[in-house]
């Protein structure tokens, strides 16, 4: 899923110049895999609390292969767009299918060391989406890319079917629940409301740049040639892969002191803001460290599954964290596809060597948008722990 995610990073260039891409087309078609990927949430949801990770996913990593060899054999923009739009929903239970069988086996408070563990894993293919990948294309083109991984994604779906035991049979009263009283539940609290939209926003913005803006905005802005900007993403994916580990054993640790994951969530994100901050307006644009912090706070907002499916019964655990994955993926299409339309209105006709008044724009955007939704959980949870005291108070 990451390894597909991060792909059009690298292949961008090569994209473009074989088939005349400019800015729009190509974040309309990378960003149709967070399109598909974020519309599946709700019935994946119901999906995996119904029938479990492993026929679920079997099935889903079929549909990517297919995705991924269509992808290859593509020759227009219509073609690629559909191809990136099975990939997504082939890979939109890969995550939350994970996250579901830790929920139905683990303890909840271990549940972020769990998830910070299992992102170090999806980490792994980010980081083959880098040099690895731009020393892939030494040997063959795009096209072989996708051929090759649409092959290993069907080898994967039939491991994932013989190898990965069956959910454990929860019978109890939350189950018997109607789908539509558990979505209600779920989209009606303010656990949701208070956490959804922050993590939603940063998660989608960090995936919609780090997936394809990445590499355009180092080589326009950071005049970073082809080689370096894939060794820039691979030591960012190396740095977020160990991050993202550190980051559920540090949350982990401090559950010991009633720091939830949400409160760790939050301080990772404020810090997320600073490099973000930095790269819109082009200050620093040599500087290798504003993309390595970027990479590793992005992924501090998947402390948002953990810190929501705390607040849920375990038999419906896999829709509160599709509840947040599907603002994450939806903002992540939004995203990479506005700041490309964004772009191509300051600057019509370009496909290539935008300025960086484009990048400011089309990040800014998004800047903003992320600030407002900080302030408002900043907000919300004053509101909450207000709330939480006058319970106290009047239970005593």
């Amino acid at each position: 899923s990451y390894l597909y995610r991060s792909t059009n990073a690298v292949l961008a260039p090569y994209l473009s110049n074989d088939l005349n891409l400019n800015a729009e087309q190509l974040g309309l078609i990378t960003s149709a895999y967070f399109l598909t990927f974020g519309l599946f949430q709700l019935p994946l949801g119901v999906l995996l609390d119904k029938f479990g990770a492993r026929r679920v996913q079997s099935i889903l990593f079929l549909v990517a292969a297919a995705g991924a060899i269509l992808f290859s054999l593509g020759s227009d923009v219509w073609s690629l767009l559909i191809g990136r739009g099975l990939i997504g929903l082939g890979v939109s239970g890969a995550l939350m299918g994970a996250f579901k069988a830790f929920a139905d086996w683990y303890p909840k408070d271990r549940l972020p060391l769990l998830i910070g563990v299992f992102m170090s894993a999806g980490g792994m293919g980010a980081i083959v989406a880098s040099t690895p990948l731009e020393m892939a294309l030494q040997i063959t083109d795009w096209r072989g890319v996708y051929l090759f991984l649409g092959i290993v994604t069907i080898l994967i779906a039939i491991l994932i079917f013989i190898v990965v035991p069956e959910k454990t049979k929860i019978s109890n009263y939350e189950e018997a629940l109607p789908i539509t009283l558990v979505l209600k539940h779920i989209y009606t609290s303010y656990a949701f409301w208070r956490i959804g939209p922050l993590a939603g926003i940063a998660g989608g913005t960090g995936m919609a740049i780090l997936g394809l803006w990445a590499g355009p905005w180092l080589s326009d802005i950071g005049k970073f040639n082809k080689t370096e900007i894939a060794n820039i993403l691979f030591i960012s994916t190396i740095m977020m892969t160990i991050g993202t580990t550190s980051l559920g054993i540090i949350t982990d640790y401090l559950r010991k002191f009633n720091i939830s994951p949400v409160a760790v969530m939050a301080g990772a994100l404020l810090v997320f803001i600073i490099p973000f901050t930095i790269i819109t307006f082009g200050l620093m644009p040599k500087a290798i460290w504003t993309w390595v912090i970027l990479s590793i706070t992005s992924l501090a907002a998947t402390l948002a599954y953990a810190g929501l499916s705390q607040k849920f019964p375990t038999s419906y655990a896999a829709r509160a964290s599709t509840a947040v994955n599907l603002i994450t993926f939806l903002m992540a299409f939004v995203a990479q596809y506005v700041i490309g339309f964004i772009m191509q209105m300051i600057e019509p006709g370009k496909q290539t060597g935008y300025s960086i008044k484009a990048y400011q724009a089309g990040f800014g955007f998004f800047l903003v948008l992320l600030v407002i939704c900080y302030v408002i959980f900043l907000v919300m949870s004053l509101i909450d722990l207000k709330n939480k005291k006058k319970i106290m108070g009047n239970d005593v």
